[in-house]
Formats: C-alpha cells, structure tokens, sequence
C-alpha cells in the first residue's frame, strides 16, 4: 500500500511517500521519497512563525512541491478526465467544492490553474493529512489539498494528529536509507513520550489494548490491517502551563540577538561556552522540579532571561560574546535538567519499559546526550528520531496514516467531508 503524507500545521510544507506492506505478519515500511519546504527565512524577520505568511506560502507550495514528489518518485498512473467512466477531471473536482475554497484558500486554489499534471492517477492508495494540532489557518490549506486530491483520485484521506506523527516518527530505523524496506523499532508497553517542539511540551503515557505488553516490530499493526484490531492509547500525564520549549528556545534566542529559529543557534553557542570552559555568571533556575506533578512551566525561565540580559548588557546595549555564550549554556543546562527530571520521574511513576522522544528540540545534541544516559541508568530503549524527522515532515505523517489505515474519510461527498482542522488537537484515546 502506498500513503502520500501532508503536512502543513505550522511553516513546513512537505510532503511524502511511503510504501507498506505485511510479511509473515509483521508490518515493513518502505520510504519512496519525502520533501520539505523550509519557510524559516521568511517568518525570521517577524521572530517567530507569522500564521497568514504561512498560509500563504503554503498554498503556493504544495502544488510545485507535489509535482516535483511524483516526478522524482516515479509514482504515475493513467489519464483522468471527464469522460473517464466514474472519475472527474481536477476542473470538476474544483467546481465540486463550490465557492467556499477559493475564499478560504484563495492562493491554493490559484496554483491549481499550473496543476494539469495531477489529472495522471499516481499509483497512491490513501492520502494522511494533518488535521491539527498547529496554526489552523496553516492547517486548512493541507486539508483541502487533501480532499481534492482525495476526490480527484478517488482515495481515501485519513486524518492525522500531528503529535502522534511525532511518536511514530521515532519508531522509524534510522539507518535505512529511501527504496529500502525496514521493520519498525521494537517497543515495550507502557512506553513513555516526551514530546519536545515549538508549539508542545507533553509527556503521554502510551499503553496497547493487546494483551501482551510487547509489540514486536509492531507486528500487531499488521494483523489489524489484515483485518483484526490494534489500537494505541495516549494518556497525556504531562504538559506544559504556559510556554512549549521550543517557544522558549525562540524567545531566549531573539533576547540574545540571535536568529530565527533560535534553538540551533542557541545550541552552537552553548557548545562554543563548553570547548571554551566559559561558565556562566547569571544561575537560572530550574523550574517545577519541586512541583510533585509532571507539567511544565518555562515562562518564569525565559522571564529570568530577560531580566540577566538587561542587567549586563552595556552602555550601548549591548552583549559581550563573552556573556551570550555563558548564558547559552546555562539556559540549555536549565531546559536540560528540568525535562530530564521530569522524563525521570514519569519513567518511575508509570512503570516505563520504553522512552520515545520527539520533536523539533529532539534534535538539539545536549538533549540526546542526556537522554541516553537516563535510558541507560533504566536499562531500557531510548528511541529517538532522526534529526530529519524530528522536525516537521510529511514522512511521519504517512506513517501514523498507514498504520491508522482503518478509518479513512468517505468522500462520496467530497466539499462537505467532516475533516476539518482542529488547531488544539489532542492525543487521547485514538491511534
């Protein structure tokens, strides 16, 4: 079964295909290719993520973006057109959907005249699209590119939350490279996830409703897709009460005078302060250690940045370089122990026989360092995403949609489908 992936929830337009199959009841995956469109440079004058520029960007994306995926995919298939018994062409499809579109997605919608080539029915056997979490605006445009998609071709499109694309994301073998087939990593229940970006700071307790504890290779997924059941279930234990960390990384990094996205920049910084054993003058703290739960709070930390930054910088306003890369560290020392801490004590609290890790912060190299050394002390697996995945990507979208193959949308009806973007979307009780 292929699964083409779209993502769209915050300034990533990508997309991603995916191969999967069932041997000797074990589920493989196989990546075809996946893309992402990086809109960082455009929203770094603002700060942080701009949601109509994103929008907008996304809508004149998605369309080259496709083209460029089924071109170097080899992914073809016949000729659509109006006489085809049973099919529309993309210029029914579009009409189908009346005029609501092209007002709520005027510049998807335009991209459409350049959009011929979608006529050709790709070898694709269902569509996973982020409904939410994200910035709904940013989330809209991916879903009705979806439905059309979805209508044109006549397949279905599954709804995906974009937070269960991160855990699944991680289970993905980091070593295979595209066009090769891979079992999934291995994971013992109960798992614990910490999920770590820009708009998310959650730990969600993950259980299986198998009786055995243990899914090897996920092989329970490909029984259900021959036709039993295999459900997740995500408990959220944990979540932050004000800012995410990612949130926080940004805010720290645009104190300091650094770019956006600041989290890269504010760890080469802290890297640079440990070869040159420059410690810090200022001590943050380490917020909600004592707190006896497991939530979060990282606003009172990014407070106590400003309040450093104002009390040292000079006559002209300024940081010494000195005094940036000290506090770089600090910081990424603070954020460090407190999710450390806090992955501790919900790993005691539940029992965990598995760590999954995800997220943009996933990739920051003093967290995975950290991280490994806790699974170590456990004895259990750490799973981590690769540093492509863990940031947004369509490829752990069309993973959590193929293993979610079972409850795909009915586009009889295609301009009144119920999917619809959900921009506080939670894991729950869902796969």
């Amino acid at each position: 079964m292929i699964t083409l992936g779209i993502e769209t929830s915050c300034d990533e337009t990508a997309l991603a295909l995916i191969e999967t199959r069932i041997v000797n009841g074990v589920f493989e995956c196989k990546v075809i290719n996946s893309l992402v469109h990086s809109q960082a440079e455009l929203h770094s004058a603002y700060g942080g993520v701009f949601p109509t520029l994103a929008k907008r960007e996304h809508g004149r994306n998605l369309v080259p973006l496709m083209r460029k995926l089924l071109e170097t995919s080899g992914i073809i298939g016949e000729k659509s057109t109006s006489t085809s018994p049973g099919k529309a062409s993309l210029k029914e499809v579009l009409e189908s959907f009346g005029s609501d579109f092209p007002a709520q997605n005027p510049d998807l919608f335009e991209s459409f005249d350049h959009a011929d080539f979608l006529n050709n029915i790709p070898t694709i056997d269902s569509i996973a699209v982020t409904e939410g979490p994200g910035l709904e605006p940013a989330l809209w445009v991916g879903i009705n590119f979806a439905r059309v998609l979805g209508a044109l071709w006549n397949i279905p499109v599954i709804p995906v939350n974009h937070m269960e694309g991160h855990i699944v994301g991680s289970l993905l073998n980091s070593e295979a490279t595209n066009g090769t087939w891979q079992r999934l990593k291995n994971m013992d229940f109960p798992a614990i996830a910490l999920l770590i970006s820009g708009g998310h700071t959650e730990l969600v307790k993950i259980t299986s409703q198998e009786q055995s504890e243990r899914v090897s290779d996920l092989s329970a997924v490909g029984q259900r897709q021959s036709g039993n059941t295999f459900r997740l279930r995500y408990s959220i234990i944990g979540q932050t009460k004000d800012d995410a960390v990612g949130e926080a990384f940004d805010k720290v990094a645009r104190l300091l005078g650094l770019p956006y996205p600041g989290g890269p920049h504010i760890s080469k910084l802290s890297h640079e302060a440990w070869e040159e054993k420059i410690e810090s003058s200022v001590k943050l703290p380490r917020p909600m250690l004592r707190s006896g739960d497991l939530d979060f709070s990282f606003s009172g930390l990014k407070t106590a940045v400003l309040y450093a930054v104002r009390a040292n910088s000079g006559t002209d306003g300024q940081l010494t370089d000195v005094f940036k890369k000290g506090l770089a560290r600090e910081f990424e020392d603070a954020v460090t122990e407190t999710l450390d801490s806090k992955l501790r004590h919900a790993i005691e609290s539940i029992g965990a026989r598995t760590i999954i890790v995800g997220g943009g912060v996933s990739a920051n190299h003093r967290l995975r360092e950290q991280f490994q050394k806790t699974a170590d002390e456990f004895a259990i697996p750490l799973l981590l995403p690769t540093r492509h995945i863990s940031g947004d990507n369509a490829l752990m979208i069309a993973l959590a949609g193929a293993l979610d193959s079972g409850s795909p949308l009915d586009l009889a009806n295609p301009a009144k489908t119920p999917l619809k973007a959900q921009g506080t979307k939670r894991l729950g009780a869902e796969v």
